[in-house]
């Protein structure tokens, strides 16, 4: 599958398969804290991305995995309202599977009415802000020069207003940006207007784009939460160490992969990664011959080349 990916264990939605909307790192940010990279091509231009090409592979699997889905995740690896044809495929989705369909975005196109029109059919949509403060935004979300932070919150406040689903609000929080007592005096008084149904509060707990990009501590992030006050809860993980996979080689991935085959997605699970940082170092080892894939039940699982076993 191109477009599918899991299904994988999300801690906010349960056992999800994702829908990956658009291009690799397509986005209208290039966020400081993105676990899948830096952004390659910064955009506002809203194009029909393989819609038809989408829809035939959630056609082929949703009813094979009916009653195995707690949510049907539009995300991926860019911004999945850029797609034209978001809303056709959540509507194909819900004439396939009764598994509720969310949308993860980081909401900076809400402001556009035919957007928020894309979205009445799903049941969850998952925007971010993470300051309301115009310079930390430019700064922290590094967004296309098009977008402003008013821009940002009048497309908050419009779907809050025009949403019958459920809205979840994620603030992604990191030391030295946006996590002093000034900036955190001023989100809490737009939430606060804004009433989410929930307030989810995350840090770099994964491999990001920029260094910079420093993690809060569980202790930090819980004060947060406190400050915050109202609905809101921590969903960082911190069972894995705050960056995760940084410094792994080539060799580390060899000697997983010759202790057992594996897929894509339990490596990402085994070592903390995004999938597409995965599946680009495998398609490294695999160019290089070091590793094999052979597809079992539906999946590849990946192995290490005989002649490579040693290294």
């Amino acid at each position: 599958m191109s477009f599918l990916f899991g299904p994988v264990n999300s801690r906010r939605l349960g056992r999800s398969l994702g829908v990956d909307l658009i291009p690799h790192k397509t986005c209208t940010f290039d966020c400081l804290y993105c676990e899948v990279g830096a952004t390659t091509h910064l955009t506002t231009e809203r194009r029909a991305y393989q819609v038809e090409d989408i829809i035939r592979e959630l056609t082929e699997s949703l009813p094979v995995l009916e009653g195995a889905l707690d949510a049907v995740t539009l995300a991926g690896s860019g911004e999945p309202t850029l797609n034209l044809g978001m809303g056709e495929i959540i509507a194909a989705v819900k004439t396939l599977t009764s598994v509720p369909v969310a949308v993860l975005t980081n909401g900076s196109l809400l402001y556009q009415p035919e957007v928020r029109r894309g979205l009445q059919r799903a049941d969850l949509v998952l925007p971010s802000l993470d300051t309301v403060k115009e310079d930390t935004f430019r700064r922290l979300n590094r967004p296309h020069p098009n977008l402003t932070l008013e821009g940002h919150l009048f497309g908050l406040f419009a779907l809050r207003r025009e949403f019958l689903g459920q809205f979840w609000l994620e603030i992604m929080v990191l030391k030295g940006h946006n996590d002093s007592e000034a900036e955190l005096a001023l989100l809490k008084e737009v939430i606060a207007r804004l009433a989410p149904d929930r307030v989810q509060l995350n840090t770099a707990v994964r491999p990001v784009a920029e260094k910079s990009a420093q993690p809060l501590s569980p202790e930090e992030l819980e004060a947060v939460a406190v400050f915050l006050g109202g609905r809101v809860e921590v969903i960082a993980s911190f069972d894995r160490p705050a960056q995760p996979g940084v410094g792994l080689g080539d060799q580390e991935f060899l000697a997983i992969l010759a202790r057992r085959p594996m897929t894509v997605r339990h490596l990402a699970q085994a070592l903390g990664l995004p999938p597409q940082q995965v599946e680009v170092r495998l398609g490294r080892l695999r160019d290089r011959g070091l590793i094999v894939g052979d597809r079992y039940q539906n999946e590849v699982f990946y192995r290490c080349h005989p002649s490579a076993s040693g290294q």
